[in-house]
């Protein structure tokens, strides 16, 4: 829902008709990026059956994420995980232990990438965050082609096992880093990751860790840098007090 400086309704966006949802078709609620009031990006979930991952030729039922760029109504640009069949090995159970269920013995909507958020880098590009590959995406918006992938099992950057993600959420265009708010599924304790990257030679220039003691956030969660070492962090879903929202300066 779109509003004007005096809160006014000016717009209410739902999914635009393709080929995969129809016009009016409810989106997810994990992120909407909007770059005017007429030209904006949804995300969504979808199911579907899919025959192209190669462990399972005859068949999986998936739920698969889904981006849609709208500019005046028309449908510009979209991201099908499916069309990515390298993907399908990268899944991990960090997050959900069905995530990567494609034989469907306990579920038939294993979500397997799971998207979380997206932002624009310098280059027009997008960033977003798969939690259930804990790993970030850059995507190019003038066709269908992954550029890099950052931690999970297909980093391209190098990274160590510390130094990679896991079950993160909202990461953001911090400069030139990538921050990520890590909630730390794998061993249960949550921290904001910075990466600096040479995108052209896929290297890691610079990484920065703050750590948060020994909390934990299993799901959720967001991280915003807002001045010097000074973060806001949105703590989705606790587990050891019932903090909802902290600023913190890490220079202190």
């Amino acid at each position: 829902v779109i509003l004007d400086e005096n809160f006014h309704e000016i717009n209410r966006i739902t999914f635009e008709e393709s080929d995969v949802t129809e016009k009016g078709a409810p989106v997810a609620g994990h992120d909407f990026l909007m770059i005017s009031p007429t030209h904006y990006l949804l995300s969504g979930y979808i199911k579907d059956t899919v025959y192209n991952n190669p462990a399972y030729p005859d068949g999986s039922s998936v739920v698969y994420s889904y981006l849609q760029e709208v500019d005046n109504g028309e449908v510009v640009w979209e991201f099908k995980s499916i069309d990515h069949p390298e993907l399908y090995s990268l899944t991990v159970q960090d997050a959900d232990p069905n995530a990567n269920d494609f034989a469907n013995e306990k579920t038939d909507t294993p979500d397997y990438m799971h998207f979380n958020s997206m932002q624009l880098d310098q280059d027009g590009n997008l960033i977003c965050s798969f939690r259930h590959l804990n790993t970030i995406l850059c995507l190019d918006r003038t066709s269908n082609q992954i550029l890099w992938k950052l931690s999970g099992n297909g980093d391209e950057f190098g990274l160590t096992d510390y130094q990679k993600t896991s079950g993160q959420h909202y990461v953001t265009v911090d400069n030139d880093y990538i921050t990520a708010f890590d909630n730390g599924n794998k061993n249960q304790s949550s921290r904001i990751v910075s990466y600096q990257l040479d995108t052209e030679n896929k290297k890691l220039k610079s990484f920065k860790e703050y750590a948060l003691g020994d909390k934990f956030s299993m799901a959720c969660g967001s991280a915003q840098h807002i001045i010097d070492e000074i973060y806001v962090i949105g703590w989705g879903m606790p587990t050891k007090d019932s903090q909802c929202m902290t600023v913190y300066d890490f220079s202190d």
